[in-house]
């Protein structure tokens, strides 16, 4: 019983954002068969991963302990090893396929090798250390490998679908900004300090960010197909002939106006808009009003108040010896300038985006 009960641990939160995606993608849904080659394919991806860090294991640098010791084996180790190889292996899968035919696709593959690939590491991880550690890496570490997924899916798709210049570069961004946030995740972890705290805002970020870009996705694939609708034009009615007038006269050309012209919002400034928000100024000028992008300032001031928690867990809730005071102070200082400043800019979004029209005509 205790091994089935494990079993469904592991398997049921995986299998719970896997359905997530795909109820996402609901306006040129993908089929459920490729879904489930995407996420064979993803977990055959942790064999090359486990086998460089197996290989990689023995050197002198992943030997050292404390923090250092899990940042290098987080940042050059772990981090890199199954990042790409659940990347190149969803990349070799799809990239010739025709049902990868939108930028929404490539959020549902990537999203769904990373799933395959975090499902069987589940299932070793909750085998060996019981139902605790499976019901943390069902909030924590299923998240954080989907998020990173949907992550590099999205550029994937927005480097193959859009008109970019150098669309290797945005593939790039995909892949380190996935890297970045799982070598942050396990570096955070792993450590034994204050740093620990900051774990917290990280898995919120990872859900804030992993969200919008699966309704993204979603709302990319709702303007591709009215793009599509629209530009399917019906077939030509040629003008009834006209018998010859018995006394001559200049005969007017007939000429059938054209449709007019829909504008759609498919642009990344107004995706989400629709034609009822717009709103006319003094000027009789048509804008569209900004969206708030309420997720800025919420992550922004729990930024802030953790901050500021840590400062005073460490001058309230613990006696200071005098002669470590400037030491506790520096230290304090390079833990929290990061969350700080990530705080601070992304404030500074909300407040100017507030203050944004965008202007259609």
């Amino acid at each position: 019983m205790n091994t089935i009960l494990l079993l469904i641990l592991a398997i049921a939160p995986p299998i719970a954002f896997m359905y997530f995606i795909y109820w996402m993608d609901r306006y040129e849904p993908e089929s459920l068969r490729t879904i489930m080659m995407a996420m064979f394919i993803g977990a055959l991806s942790i064999i090359p991963a486990v086998i460089i860090q197996l290989v990689s294991d023995p050197l002198p640098l992943f030997q050292i302990g404390g923090l250092a010791g899990a940042f290098y084996e987080s940042f050059i180790q772990v981090a890199p090893s199954e990042e790409f190889s659940k990347f190149i292996f969803i990349y070799l899968f799809i990239r010739k396929k025709p049902f990868y035919n939108e930028i929404n696709d490539g959020i549902v593959y990537y999203g769904a090798g990373a799933i395959g690939f975090a499902l069987l590491e589940n299932i070793f991880y909750v085998f060996d250390y019981g139902f605790t550690i499976g019901i943390l890496r069902a909030f924590t570490s299923i998240p954080l490998h989907t998020f990173c997924g949907v992550i590099i899916g999205y550029h994937a798709g927005l480097a193959r679908f859009t008109d970019q210049s150098k669309p290797t570069n945005i593939i790039i961004r995909g892949l380190f900004l996935a890297y970045l946030t799982h070598a942050l995740y396990n570096t955070l972890l792993s450590a034994e300090n204050f740093l620990m705290l900051l774990f917290i805002p990280l898995i919120i970020a990872v859900y804030f960010i992993g969200y919008r870009t699966l309704r993204r996705g979603r709302w990319l694939s709702l303007a591709g197909r009215v793009a599509a609708k629209n530009l399917v034009l019906p077939p030509a009615i040629p003008p009834p002939a006209i018998p010859p007038p018995a006394i001559p006269f200049p005969v007017m050309p007939l000429v059938i106006p054209a449709p007019p012209a829909i504008p759609l919002f498919v642009g990344p400034a107004v995706r989400n808009y629709r034609w009822e928000e717009v709103v006319t100024d003094s000027s009789g000028k048509k804008y569209l009003p900004p969206k708030k992008e309420v997720w800025k300032a919420f992550l922004s001031r729990t930024l802030f108040a953790i901050t500021g928690l840590l400062w005073l867990l460490v001058f309230i809730g613990a006696e200071t010896p005098p002669g470590e005071r400037w030491n506790i102070v520096l230290g304090m200082i390079l833990i929290t300038i990061i969350p700080f400043m990530l705080g601070l800019l992304l404030e500074l979004s909300y407040q100017r985006r507030k203050r944004i029209r965008i202007y259609i005509d």
